[in-house]
């Protein structure tokens, strides 16, 4: 599963959880910039490493050798809460607190059909920032998530080869 794709599948959850908030995966951030509302939800993918390869057997068809991997990723996604002054701490609270909840579970395997499971919630950090004018509520916490991938590669199998060498002066 790519950055964006995850991110996305996240931020609609938080959407559903609490539909008052903006959501916005890091990578559209530049399409709503004049369009910015709170309370609002940016998505920002940290990493993405393969951590394991898995080599599967090999099975052929009639005409291919088909050669199979799984990829296993990790996925560190920061999300960064602005709150307006309607809202509370509470509010992301509750969200962060439904990731912790299915942390380490099938949960998500079994119910939409993929593959992921969130491995760890990171702590809620407050980041909040204080300026002449107004106070602009902000909060933080990181989801270390592992996906698989399938890769798949069919290679023609050739039964016969006939060559012909020659000599030359």
């Amino acid at each position: 599963m790519n950055n964006i794709d995850l991110e996305i599948l996240f931020l609609d959850k938080i959407k559903e959880l609490n539909n008052k908030f903006q959501v916005i995966p890091f990578e559209h951030l530049s399409k709503v910039n004049g369009q910015l509302k709170l309370p609002r939800v940016l998505a920002r993918t940290i990493s993405n490493n393969v951590i394991h390869r898995y080599t599967n057997d090999r099975e052929d068809t009639e005409k291919y050798g088909v050669f199979k991997q799984t990829n296993i990723n990790k996925h560190i996604i920061s999300f960064s809460f602005t709150l307006s002054k309607k809202d509370s701490f509470i509010d992301v609270a509750i969200i962060r607190d439904y990731f912790t909840n299915i942390e380490a579970i099938n949960w998500w395997i079994k119910i939409n059909g993929l593959n992921l499971v969130i491995e760890e919630v990171g702590e809620l950090k407050d980041i909040t920032d204080y300026s002449a004018s107004d106070l602009l509520e902000r909060y933080v916490f990181d989801l270390t998530v592992r996906t698989s991938k399938e890769l798949r590669t069919e290679i023609e199998i050739i039964k016969d080869v006939d060559f012909e060498i020659k000599g030359g002066n």
